[in-house]
């Protein structure tokens, strides 16, 4: 199944000129043309995650920073949710993303991954499914974010929040010219953590590799760097950056040899990525 609506003329970018030329629908092409264990992978870790210590829960107020134009990761995210927001910095994503939450007939179709979700992984029927999607269409808010200002997202959506869910984003943010800052990731990354409540939890996918060394991928013609982290340096930022103590922290290594269809752009430059669940010190007052 393809989750990329095809479409001989999308709609136009209201934003041409973002700071990196990122075109939404090639991405959905090219990195969503297909259901594999590149997808499956992060799906279920958040549908373990969020059944094992949510049961019973609905009140949930969840973050996706750096959602990108794809509404899908949510899935598992809904049947315990009050709220969930998706923050995208780019324009041109939130367009794509808005098509999708307002059931636009030219938006994106992300069904292939709530049918994984809904069907295989919570074994409930067809018909689920689309209410998933439903669901997660009532619970959404979009808004803009910028991971360098201040107040990292736009007003009104400052949290706090139960979980908050990031993959790949901070990365990439945190490259300039090629050359790694990882002075500006720990920042960004206690930027995050800053907005979860006492007790609540962030949840990272993030390319895993020797500290201060780089990715490159492609979406089309465009070229785009992405930020390794090593296991122990994502420790360190966690913790002395962030404040979560050690035994809060599991990292869950994933080997490009595990999954089966990594996209062939990334297939020269991603060996390894690692889920990381921080859980943020519950109040002493």
């Amino acid at each position: 199944e393809t989750f990329a609506t095809k479409m001989s003329s999308p709609p136009p970018l209201n934003d041409p000129n973002c700071h990196f030329e990122f075109n939404p629908w090639t991405y959905l092409e090219e990195y969503y043309g297909s259901l594999t264990s590149w997808h499956r992978s992060p799906l279920k870790h958040l549908h373990e995650f969020f059944t094992s210590h949510f049961n019973g829960r609905t009140d949930l107020k969840f973050l996706n920073f750096g959602c990108g134009p794809v509404v899908a990761f949510e899935a598992s995210v809904a049947p315990f949710a009050q709220q969930i927001v998706l923050a995208e910095y780019a324009e041109q994503n939130r367009t794509v993303a808005k098509l999708w939450l307002d059931r636009a007939t030219n938006g994106p179709d992300f069904t292939a991954l709530y049918k994984y979700v809904v069907q295989e992984l919570e074994g409930k029927g067809p018909e689920e499914v689309a209410k998933r999607q439903d669901d997660v269409r009532a619970l959404a808010t979009l808004c803009r974010c910028d991971i360098f200002q201040e107040t990292p997202i736009e007003k009104g959506h400052e949290g706090p929040y139960d979980v908050i869910y990031t993959a790949s984003t901070l990365e990439v943010a945190c490259v300039k010219e090629d050359s790694a800052h990882l002075e500006e990731y720990g920042t960004a990354v206690s930027k995050l953590s800053a907005m979860l409540k006492p007790g609540g939890w962030l949840l990272m996918n993030v390319s895993m590799g020797e500290a201060g060394t780089v990715n490159v991928c492609h979406v089309g013609q465009t070229r785009f760097v992405e930020l390794n982290i090593s296991v122990e340096e994502m420790y360190a930022i966690l913790q002395q950056r962030c404040g979560f103590e050690r035994e809060s922290i599991t990292v869950i290594p994933q080997t490009a040899d595990k999954m089966d269809a990594i996209p062939i752009l990334l297939q020269e430059h991603i060996d390894e990525m690692m889920y990381v669940i921080a859980q943020r010190k519950q109040s002493t007052a």
